[in-house]
């Protein structure tokens, strides 16, 4: 497919940084809402050769509702979305969690997501094969000891794509489900088995680029 301008939410995290500095090697545009616009520095340095573009955009107080009117002025304009927001932790059982860790739970890993959307699935409205892709992993299929938090808000978030998809016309949606630890991340202990850099970046990248992509795509590790 022709080169895409894209709005990667969580383009600073560890996964998303995966992702963004693929879509710019390939000649995108890639914008990246952020909290901490320093914190991508190295990568813009990294990335100063490539053929495509990495747009930072400041995030103030209001959150992916501040920054929609810079996105919406970039040329071309953003047609596709990569939301790849909250991440992983472990802690105590459910039972035990305490009520503020709860909130945050919520509000980083299933809220963001429904910011996110609400800012920028508009954004991409009346563009040639819009699409929004969310990120998510192994815990919100399997229930897993000590990540209940988790494991609520990615099922949770799953839905979530799902009814904002039955609800908003012109968008296709999809969701990269990662079955396994991304190779280098170290909130991961011990994992049976990773998912390399190029793996995560083509997986993301065969969704935009295939309008007949399922909604949902889980990645497993290869041979298994």
């Amino acid at each position: 497919m022709d080169a895409r301008t894209v709005v990667a939410a969580g383009g600073a995290g560890f996964l998303g940084r995966i992702v963004v500095a693929d879509l710019v090697r390939r000649g995108w545009t890639v914008a990246v809402p952020t909290r901490r616009p320093g914190t991508l520095d190295d990568l813009s340095l990294t990335l100063a050769d490539a053929p495509g573009r990495l747009v930072v955009v400041p995030l103030d107080a209001s959150g992916p509702a501040g920054a929609a009117p810079a996105l919406a002025r970039l040329d071309p304009a953003p047609s596709a979305v990569v939301a790849s927001l909250g991440g992983w932790s472990i802690g105590p059982r459910l039972l035990d969690v305490a009520p503020d860790a709860w909130q945050r739970a919520l509000d980083d890993h299933l809220t963001a997501h429904l910011r996110a959307m609400q800012a920028y699935v508009p954004l991409v409205v009346g563009q040639d094969d819009a699409v929004y892709v969310t990120t998510n992993g192994a815990a919100a299929d399997e229930p897993m000891p000590g990540s209940g938090p988790i494991n609520v808000t990615g099922a949770a978030q799953r839905m979530l794509l799902r009814a904002v998809a039955a609800e908003q016309p012109g968008v296709r949606f999809h969701e990269v489900s990662f079955l396994a630890a991304v190779a280098g991340d170290e909130r991961n202990l011990d994992p049976d088995a990773e998912l390399g850099h190029d793996e995560v970046a083509a997986a993301v990248r065969g969704v935009l680029d295939d309008p007949a992509s399922p909604q949902l795509v889980r990645v497993a590790p290869r041979g298994r």
